[in-house]
């Protein structure tokens, strides 16, 4: 599905891509899996997951799945899962049909219904995932649900993050949040900024021991690795909020102790005020060549 991209970025690679798609028995099924490229719809996803290798069957099965919840055809996608998909995919496909199925009654639905739904829920990232869905769902019509089931998502993420994935959680309330409470949304950032702070500690004293994030005395801001993303991804949620409180968003982008993600905020606060989007840097730059470039 990916071979146009592969002839335009690595097309040095495109042939041995083939070739070892030939040796798997891909090649005759290329016409099914074209119909998967783009915008595929439901029945091109289904017949290219009959014909497909085994090995892709239930990645193009469950495509097809969450194709239908996108469309609102919750039974179709039911009816895949349960026909084509095996334990942990089914179970993410029938948990995302219930998060979908409790979004529906979102208008109706009352703070408890979905807290027991959240309840029986194993992982805090369904829990999140299912509180912002009915959430955004709700903003509309019942905007008091909404704003009390992101406090409850909110709730979930006031701890200590002991992992990147804790991080996403964090910034995916806060996201949520900026559009109906900004002042909620700070409040979701402002610890995590402080937690970068002393993870950025750390790795200037681990630097040129277990990673390598300085490079004469400056810290690169774009190295490829999760700390600096994470970075990067609190500074663009501060330049959403920036939208309605400059102020509070300036001065939590001043808390970073390290004057390269300091800069890099700034910067990405003032190229949201301008409508300016922000460029990616590719490989190991400096906070001074990311400037330049933008």
């Amino acid at each position: 599905m990916v071979l146009p991209m592969v002839d335009q970025y690595l097309p040095m690679k495109a042939q041995s891509l083939r070739q070892k798609m030939s040796e798997m028995g891909m090649s005759g099924n290329m016409a099914q899996f074209n119909a998967t490229q783009g915008d595929p719809t439901i029945d091109a996803l289904v017949m290219a997951a009959a014909s497909a290798p085994q090995q892709m069957q239930s990645r193009l099965y469950q495509q097809a799945a969450y194709r239908a919840l996108e469309e609102g055809d919750t039974e179709r996608a039911r009816q895949i899962a349960t026909d084509h998909l095996q334990s942990n995919a089914r179970d993410s496909v029938m948990k995302r049909i219930d998060f979908r199925e409790m979004a529906k009654k979102a208008e109706g639905a009352r703070l408890d219904d979905v807290r027991q739904a959240v309840a029986r829920l194993q992982s805090d990232n369904e829990k999140i995932d299912m509180l912002l869905q009915v959430a955004g769902d709700a903003q509309q019509s019942n905007p008091k649900l909404a704003l009390q089931l992101l406090d409850e998502a909110k709730q979930i993420t006031n701890r200590r993050a002991t992992s990147y994935q804790q991080f996403e959680q964090q910034l995916k309330v806060a996201h949520a949040l900026a559009a109906i409470d900004p002042a909620r949304s700070f409040e979701v950032l402002d610890p995590g900024i402080s937690q970068l702070n002393e993870l950025l500690a750390a790795a200037a004293v681990l630097s040129g021991f277990e990673i390598s994030m300085f490079r004469d005395g400056e810290m690169a801001m774009q190295g490829g690795n999760g700390l600096t993303s994470y970075i990067n991804r609190f500074g663009q949620e501060l330049a959403v909020l920036a939208r309605s409180d400059f102020e509070r968003s300036e001065t939590l982008a001043g808390r970073f102790q390290f004057a390269e993600p300091r800069i890099m905020t700034r910067l990405a606060i003032v190229q949201g005020l301008l409508g300016i989007r922000s460029a990616v840097p590719r490989g190991f730059m400096s906070i001074n060549e990311n400037i330049r470039q933008n």
